[in-house]
């Protein structure tokens, strides 16, 4: 079951980190302002954040896999789609609708591995080993989206990633059952949910009324704003630099190699989730800073490190949400965490197109992390006392 969940997660990421060096350059091509470009691009994270806040409810009541199966065929012709057409009005329409497909498929997969576990501790194992393999998807997907650019060119690119979204979403169909075997809810929280239900309080309200998700709420939110920074300038600065697309390619490979090589740190997972989200969050605003005054550093160097800090926070958040929360709400609870790293991918391209200056870019996105680990370090002083 859960080997089936990682196979169906590496297709699917693999599918659409590919994406990452052909959405600006191809939209560059269609003629787009640097400014549209921004709002294209935050486009799909607006759609996906407005599918994220509809997807909680029927995750949890609903079995997930038909929401994964069915939304990645959905997304496979959206995919399509996008190839197909020439103007950037239709791009926009396919690009929007491929958003709130991935709106449910996302948090359906993360919800459904969240259940597979029954310790914290296989919680944390479980998003560790999520994370090598999203990173593993994520190392290859770039370069072999940037070789398909050059050997078929950007619209036949996208035609083909949505035929392996296509087959990503029969697979997963066929192999994934609606139900995870052996799922128990601990008898404490069934108790907890069973007072819940005859009260008529919504899981949202539940959810955000949890202090203790707060902070992978907000560390989520920043680093996804850094690497929508990322995503919207490194390619731009390629191409303007008049190099290949493979360069981009390999940069954002390298981003997963950095990310790989925390990850394969097994160690890590003794260290409380707090210590590696804090840290994590100091070193990566420390990198942002770099950036932003300009630090002669090779880019080849900087997209290691920052794939490093990313493979550091995103299972610690992810195990955060599942050691805090009870499972029962657990598509509700990684629904409103997809929906609030939406905004932080809505935010990002379009305040970076708005300013068309990558120093500007990288303090606005150094700010915001730095802003975060702040408020993260206060709040943990704050519920110091409280039991956990």
């Amino acid at each position: 079951m859960r080997v089936l969940l990682f196979v169906v997660l590496f297709l699917v990421s693999f599918d659409m980190h590919a994406q990452t060096p052909l959405l600006a350059p191809y939209l560059n091509i269609l003629g787009v302002s640097a400014a549209m470009i921004g709002f294209v691009l935050g486009g799909y994270a607006i759609s996906n954040l407005t599918g994220n806040l509809l997807a909680g409810p029927f995750l949890d009541r609903y079995p997930k896999k038909w929401f994964i199966s069915g939304g990645l065929m959905l997304a496979g012709v959206m995919l399509i789609g996008q190839g197909v057409v020439q103007h950037t009005g239709g791009f926009f329409a396919f690009r929007l609708m491929l958003g709130f497909l991935m709106a449910f498929v996302s948090p359906a997969c993360s919800a459904l591995l969240g259940e597979t576990g029954k310790t914290a501790v296989e919680q944390g194992k479980i998003m560790g080993n999520k994370g090598l393999v999203l990173t593993s998807a994520g190392i290859v997907s770039p370069a072999v989206g940037s070789f398909l650019a050059v050997q078929f060119g950007y619209s036949q690119s996208f035609i083909i990633l949505g035929y392996i979204m296509l087959v990503a979403g029969v697979f997963a169909g066929l192999v994934l059952p609606a139900r995870v075997p052996g799922s128990l809810i601990e008898p404490s929280r069934s108790a907890a949910a069973a007072k819940r239900k005859p009260g008529g309080k919504g899981t949202l309200t539940h959810v955000l009324e949890n202090r203790l998700l707060y902070p992978a709420f907000l560390g989520g939110f920043a680093i996804i704003y850094a690497q929508g920074t990322i995503i919207y300038e490194v390619p731009l600065l390629i191409q303007k630099q008049g190099l290949s697309p493979a360069v981009t390619g390999v940069l954002f490979s390298l981003k997963g190699l950095g990310a790989l090589a925390i990850l394969v740190q097994f160690w890590l997972y003794k260290v409380s989730i707090e210590q590696r989200a804090f840290a994590g969050l100091a070193v990566l605003s420390l990198l942002l800073y770099t950036m932003a005054i300009g630090v002669a550093i090779p880019l080849q160097i900087m997209m290691f490190l920052l794939g490093a800090c990313f493979g550091m926070l995103f299972p610690a958040f992810a195990t955060m949400l599942t050691v805090h929360s009870p499972r029962e709400l657990y598509g509700s609870v990684f629904s409103i965490y997809s929906a609030i790293l939406s905004m932080g991918a809505v935010l990002s391209p379009i305040i970076a197109g708005l300013i068309g200056n990558w120093h500007h870019s990288y303090f606005i996105a150094f700010f915001v992390t730095a802003g975060v680990c702040l408020a993260g370090g206060i709040h943990r002083l704050i519920l110091s006392g409280v039991t956990r």
